[in-house]
């Protein structure tokens, strides 16, 4: 029987979407560069414009994934669901470009499809009454792109179920510290529920590692009890082997954790949601409406032309007659002629 190590391998988030960090920002910067080859000469402006560096599309995608998430609070949707969809959000902009593709759109529809992907039922009608100016229509406009851009992995492997597990241990292991143990739960849930999804540890990190990761950064200690030291009175190879493995644990952790630090939830409003960062972002998405592409500005038109252009591609139906099929006027059978030019209707004489 496989064990979990074994089925994390299988899934598409670790066939698909892992990366080693250098590997991610080499795919960023292919994306962009063939962003800007393909939008440059569909612009009117001349000069052409100042392009966004890559450095500047994954600022703006982690202030849409920001917006995605105080989206998803103010529709009281499930903690999964905000999760999913952020994810959803920035796989499809590693292989796609802001500049390609509105962002605000594809905010709303990767909310409404994280919805379906978690089960958790939404009317369409409803869902688009939430958000100012927006119909069904351009929520289900960018569904099949999303899907494409997503490479159809729905399925979104979250440390939330990992820190439960951790926990029930944690509680088996340490009977008398539960007000410890509870309230490096709580504070580890909050910062699952905001830094990782801000960040790229789903690209680089298991959901375990995440986890712990998250809760190294509540109480160090309790990863120690989860990892422990090898025994000191014991073969000494194995003791070494043990010790050079919680080591590459410990280390990866550590990785894991700097870069959670990087977004800790109280930035969600204590810097995302200030004045100052909305004003410092006006820049950049001025220089985005400049060089945006405008062929694909509007999904609800881009998704009409590609339909009508398909409907063109299909081959019409021709209508034909016996003598189309087989090649020619049919030749008439001599006595059935012969029976059409005389009057009487049994026949001439025998």
């Amino acid at each position: 029987m496989a064990n979990e190590d074994e089925r994390y391998r299988q899934s598409s988030q670790f066939r698909l979407w892992s990366f080693a960090p250098s590997s991610l920002h080499e795919l960023r910067s292919k994306t962009n560069s063939l962003a800007k080859e393909q939008i440059a000469p569909r612009l009117s402006a001349d000069p052409a414009p100042d392009f966004l560096t890559p450095e500047e599309e994954t600022r703006l995608v982690k202030f849409f994934t920001v917006e995605l998430i105080r989206a998803a609070q103010f529709c009281e949707m499930p903690t999964e669901v905000r999760a999913t969809a952020a994810i959803f959000l920035r796989r499809f902009y590693v292989t796609n470009s802001v500049m390609t593709y509105p962002a605000p759109d594809l905010l709303k529809t990767s909310l409404f499809f994280g919805c379906k992907a978690e089960g958790y039922f939404y009317k369409l009608a409803q869902f688009s009454e939430k958000f100012p100016n927006t119909t069904g229509e351009q929520i289900l406009a960018g569904e099949f792109l999303l899907c494409q851009g997503i490479r159809f992995a729905f399925d979104v492997r979250h440390p939330f179920r990992a820190l439960e597990g951790a926990i029930l241990e944690l509680r088996r292991r340490l009977p008398a510290e539960e007000s410890r143990v509870k309230r490096a739960h709580g504070r580890a849930r909050e910062i699952l529920k905001f830094s990782p999804l801000v960040t790229d540890v789903y690209f680089h990190y298991t959901p375990s590692q995440i986890m712990m990761a998250a809760l190294s950064m509540v109480d160090a200690g309790l990863v120690d009890v989860l990892v422990p030291s090898p025994p000191q009175n014991g073969d000494q190879g194995k003791a070494k082997e043990h010790a050079d493995m919680r080591q590459k644990i410990m280390d990866t952790i550590g990785d894991c954790r700097r870069m959670l630090e990087e977004e800790p939830p109280e930035r969600m409003t204590d810097y995302w949601g200030t004045p100052e960062i909305v004003k410092s972002m006006k820049p950049l998405r001025k220089k985005l409406q400049k060089c945006r592409d405008p062929d694909r500005a509007n999904l609800v038109n881009l998704q009409r032309a590609r339909r009508e252009q398909t409907l063109n591609k299909e081959k019409k139906t021709v209508k034909l007659d016996d003598g189309g099929v087989f090649g020619g006027e049919l030749s008439r059978d001599p006595k059935r002629i012969k029976l059409e030019k005389t009057d009487d209707v049994f026949g001439g004489p025998l």
